[in-house]
Order: C-alpha cells, then structure tokens, then sequence
C-alpha cells in the first residue's frame, strides 16, 4: 500500500493546477462581460477572451523550451509573475475604463496559462512507470476546485462597494499569483534537460513507429477533445440565450459542466491502469458523441445542462487519456520536452479554433449544424485512432 502513495510534489501540482483553473474560471465567467462594456463595438466584446486562447498558443512551445533550458520552477515562477501582472493590468483596465488594457490583460493570462498547462507533466517526472497516469489525472483533478470556487469568487467580486465593476475580480488573480509562488516554493528542483553532460551525447534515435502512432493518437485525443469542448461549452451559452435561460441557470449548467469536467480525475489513472489508455480514449469519444446527439434530439434546458456534463466527462476522458499517453510514449526521451511543448501547442490551436468559432458557426450553420459537424470529427477521430492503434501497441502500452 505505502508504494501506491503519491509523493508530496503531486498534491502540491495538483494545488497549482486549482489555481490555474480557477484563474480561467473566472476568466470565462467576466470576459465576455466586462469586454461588451469596454469595447468601442460589440462586436469585439469576445476580442479579449480570444486573445488569451491565441497568446496561449504563441506561448506555449516558448514556455517548454524555458523549462528545459532553466528547469520546470523557474519556468513556473515566471509564470507566477505573468498572472500578477494579468491581475494589475486587469484592474487598471477597469478602473481606466481602457478596452487595449483588457485585452492586454488577458493576453497575459493566456501567456500564464501556457506555463501553468506543463503542471500536469512536471508532477510526473521521475515518477515510476505505474505510478504517472495516477499523478497526471490527480493533478488535472485540481479542477475540481476551480469549477466550485471560481464561479462563486466571480459572484461575490464582481460588485463590491467603493470599486469599479468587476475590477476586484481581476484583482483576485493578484492574490492567486501570490499563492501559487508560495506553493512552488515547496515543490522540489528537478534536473534541467540540458546539461553539460546531455549536450556532450547528442546520441537521439530516431521515434520508432510505436512511439510516433502513440504521439499522434495522443494528440488527436487531447487536441480535437479540448478543441470540440471549447466549441460547445461557449455555443451552449449562447444557445441558452438565444431561449431566454436565466443567467442564473445558465451559469448553474456551466458550473456543473467544470466540476464534471476535473471530477472524473481522482479515478481516471485508475481507469487506465484498468482498461488501457486506448480504452479510456474510445469511452471518452463515445461521450461526446452522446454530447451531440443529446444536443440535435432534445430541445430544453434541462437537455443541454445533461449534455453539457457529458461533454465535460468526454473531455476529461480524451484530455486525460491523451496526455497519459504522450507522457508514456516519451519516457526516457531526451526531447520530452520538446514534444511536450508541440503537444500542447496543437492542443492549444485547436483551443484556440473552439474558442474563437463558437458564434461564426453558430450564425453560418445553426445550432444543429454545429453539433453534426462535431459529431463528425468524433467519428473520424475514432477511425484515425483505430487505424493507429493495432492489439500490439495496445497490450504494450495498457
């Protein structure tokens, strides 16, 4: 039993994970919001939110590279130092009434984002084989958090006497950047990748043809997972405007969509252990296809905040399993973190694509033509993944 625990810097990532998370939150709660009422026009009320998705993408291969060179802390730390900013920017945006400052604000969140994403492999390094899948899906659980505490800190924040509305929410990311620099403080130093005596043996072998079928489906799963998430989770939202849901059951449905989304982590790893990375990946496909198919049959509330837990189960089980597989297929690997950085920078693209594509889909082909294009790309997801994934790599890696 004592070999099944997880070391402390687990719980540690899983806390930095919470407060990454819990940042985006509120992001997603205030965004929208605050940039309908700074922007010269409505129509760039979402310009700041799809910034923070597009310097998350720019970021994110450039974060990796600064950890390999300096070490995972010192590229956490910095990026401690991006959220406080966020947060000063944020609340002088407000308080200026500036639209630039609050796109500059969330562009500097994306940008702490990208670092803060690298939590989830950093908990597993130097971790046992049998151990990683565990500590990858209890860190991402560090989610769990956020759904419950972000949604409530935006509420109680978001009108305080004697400040500006909204202000006190950015501000909060202050506070957050304060206490995750506290908690990286405990975490432990872990070797940096380019050492003297790594770049006196550039001896790399080339990725054998398991490992590059392992890296592809790993992305297809965690990259179309994330991006077809982003893709409904905003559509839902205005759907539910467009049906005049209260803003109170509508931000009931989405609250529950994030606790469902981070949840399934604390036994997720040990599904893998259980059924396999590829099992994992399937289920969570068959999920999202369940999403879409509740979404063109059934045409109420209480319809869409049922789709909307199974679209955070289906990401859970697709960004889970895929990111436990990119981080088998690249053990013992001199470019892990290389590879990291371009894994989760297609993730952050097609983020980026979900992020920004909601509302033009939406006017182009209509609620039900969303939900069939997405449920389109689950099918070709499975097909590409079966194809890649014969019974050998399977047993191999499950």
């Amino acid at each position: 039993m004592l070999q099944q625990r997880m070391p402390l810097s687990v719980y540690l990532y899983s806390f930095c994970q919470a407060i990454n998370l819990t940042s985006a939150v509120i992001s997603v709660a205030v965004a929208a919001t605050v940039g309908n009422i700074l922007a010269p026009n409505e129509l760039w009320a979402t310009i700041p939110y799809g910034m923070q998705f597009f310097l998350l993408l720019l970021s994110t291969y450039p974060a990796a590279l600064l950890m390999k060179r300096f070490g995972r802390k010192a590229g956490f730390s910095v990026g401690c130092s991006i959220l406080m900013l966020s947060g000063i920017v944020g609340y002088l945006a407000i308080q200026h009434e500036s639209f630039m400052l609050l796109v500059i604000s969330h562009s500097l969140l994306g940008c702490f984002t990208a670092f803060a994403n690298f939590y989830r492999f950093a908990a597993t390094d130097n971790l046992p084989k049998g151990k990683r899948s565990k500590a990858l899906s209890l860190v991402i659980a560090g989610g769990v958090l956020a759904g419950v505490f972000g949604p409530y800190i935006s509420s109680q924040l978001r009108e305080v006497s004697g400040y500006p509305l909204f202000s006190l929410c950015y501000a909060f990311f202050i506070v957050l950047a304060i206490i995750n620099i506290l908690v990286i403080f405990f975490l432990p130093t872990t070797q940096k990748t380019t050492s003297d005596k790594t770049m006196a043996q550039p001896k790399q072998e080339p990725l054998n043809q398991n490992t590059r079928s392992q890296i592809i489906i790993a992305l297809i799963s965690a990259a179309i997972g994330y991006g077809l998430m982003n893709l409904l989770m905003i559509q839902s939202s205005l759907h539910m405007g467009h049906m005049h849901v209260s803003f109170e059951k509508s931000s009931f449905a989405i609250q529950w969509h994030v606790v469902s989304m981070f949840f399934p982590s604390f036994f997720s790893g040990l599904l893998i252990a259980r059924w396999g990375h590829f099992n994992l990946i399937y289920v969570g496909f068959l999920l999202l296809i369940a999403t879409f198919l509740v979404n063109m049959f059934a045409h109420n509330y209480a319809a869409i905040a049922f789709s909307l837990i199974l679209l955070g189960l289906g990401w859970n089980f697709c960004y889970v399993g895929g990111s436990a597989l990119l981080s088998v297929a690249l053990e013992n690997n001199p470019k892990a973190h290389n590879w990291q950085g371009i894994g989760d920078t297609t993730i952050a693209i097609f983020a980026t694509m979900g992020a920004f594509l909601p509302s033009v889909l939406l006017t182009l082909i209509g609620w039900q033509g969303s939900n069939i294009l997405a449920l389109s790309l689950c099918l070709l997801s499975i097909f590409l993944v079966s194809h890649l994934s014969p019974k050998k790599i399977v047993q191999k890696v499950a």
